[in-house]
């Protein structure tokens, strides 16, 4: 993999938290001949100049299949997109198809500013996607986002480590891991894994956040303090990481140095630890992600989204549904190395087909992983500073040293807080 695409797969990884031939055709694939015309807008995030022809031989064969239409693409960095999309929206200048990531779209689709793709598409059409993916933008009965590329966590662990504690295997639960941690830190001097914030821990252990009809915190239970304090207990003893919970270059660095048997990741780390530490790369095994008690690990997932204010709004899902169809998203994830959304396409034979390399192995665990995970979403407008309040529980009660109930306590007054602002 070469170093902007590696680059692009990294990047897309943490914001959820990437010249081929443009494929055609498979469910969703929008190509139906003559329907619709004029210019869409598009606008995607960091494609460019890695994918600039992939993407144009994509544009091409949309506008080839569907004579009168044409499709601008516009591609701008990360760190703008935001910005732009509420400027262009404010302004009655709003494209047609944006990709965002989950919890921007959430923010935007609170706003009134994004079309409710629930109504533009058949319940044939929503099947084509996997389901808790097409749920995670996901408001009410409303749906306000294509779901994409994706970037599931599996399990890349240190075989060497886990020989010399004498554990015969990977922990599969947060539960396991929690009885294993004390046994490969007294016997390697490693940690055997960094736990996830807390606003994920709750997420993948199935402790509710918010109530049902999302007007308060609800997290604030003696199962989230039970959960919580095992923790606390732990990093107490230095049996697991005390800060940087969740952080993924700390993650990495302690992986790629010998001192953490574990990393639930995107297959992406794979080619970054060959590349920065290859004699841990010799040490790597693959399996299945940690998972709590709700039984789904996380999926980064990056969407297209339509403004409300595109005055083309079936033209938009048609072109949306184009990109994100089964084989434009099988021929993407070939290109870049992502993971596609759909169902048909996460399960072909080409994530499977070669398990003889780590990398292989990685991609065949993607598939399988893929099938119970979720791009972690309240349904809420502002998640990202409700996770702020959240995880500052974890700052009070664990590196603090504070109360876990009240600490906890605490948070969810002050989500409440945030919650009555609207």
């Amino acid at each position: 993999m070469d170093i902007a695409r590696r680059r692009f797969l990294e990047a897309a990884a943490l914001t959820m938290a990437l010249a081929g031939t443009a494929a055609c055709g498979g469910g969703n694939d929008g190509s139906g001949k003559g329907e619709g015309s004029g210019t869409l807008e598009f606008w995607t995030i960091a494609l460019q100049p890695t994918f600039t022809d992939y993407f144009n031989g994509l544009i091409k064969a949309y506008e080839e299949a569907n004579p009168g239409v044409k499709v601008n693409w516009t591609d701008l960095p990360y760190d703008s997109i935001e910005e732009k999309l509420i400027t262009a929206s404010a302004g009655g200048t709003a494209p047609d198809v944006v990709n965002l990531n989950t919890e921007f779209a959430l923010t935007m689709a609170g706003k009134k500013a994004l079309a409710d793709i629930a109504k533009l598409t058949t319940s044939e059409e929503q099947a084509v996607y996997i389901e808790s993916l097409w749920d995670s933008a996901k408001l009410g009965d409303a749906v306000y986002a294509f779901p994409w590329y994706a970037a599931p966590n599996i399990m890349i662990y240190n075989k060497s480590l886990f020989e010399k504690a004498r554990l015969t295997s990977q922990p599969t639960t947060y539960t396991e891991a929690l009885q294993m941690a004390p046994t490969m830190k007294a016997a390697t001097g490693a940690y055997l894994f960094n736990p996830p914030t807390l606003f994920n821990l709750f997420s993948e252990e199935d402790v509710a956040i918010l109530s049902e009809d999302k007007t308060k915190a609800t997290f604030a239970t003696d199962t989230a303090d039970k959960l919580l304090s095992s923790f606390k207990e732990l990093t107490d003893k230095d049996d697991l990481p005390k800060t940087d919970w969740g952080q993924w270059d700390t993650e990495l660095k302690l992986f790629e140095t010998g001192q953490l048997a574990i990393i639930n990741s995107s297959s992406a780390s794979v080619a970054r630890i060959k590349d920065e530490a290859p004699d841990v790369y010799e040490q790597i095994g693959i399996a299945m992600p940690l998972k709590g008690a709700a039984g789904v690990s996380r999926n980064p997932l990056m969407n297209l989204v339509i403004p409300s204010k595109s005055s083309q709004q079936e033209a938009a899902a048609k072109f949306a549904m184009f990109i994100t169809g089964d084989d434009n998203q099988l021929s993407f994830a070939k290109e870049a190395g992502i993971f596609p959304s759909t169902v048909k396409a996460s399960q072909d034979p080409y994530f499977t087909s070669d398990t003889s390399t780590i990398e292989g192995q990685a991609s065949a665990m993607c598939a399988e992983a893929s099938k119970t995970s979720a791009d972690f979403s309240l349904g809420v407008e502002g998640q990202s500073t409700i996770a702020d309040e959240v995880n500052k529980a974890y700052e009070a009660a664990v590196i603090n040293g504070d109360d876990v109930k009240e600490s906890l306590a605490s948070a969810q007054e002050a989500v409440d807080a945030l919650l009555k602002q609207g």
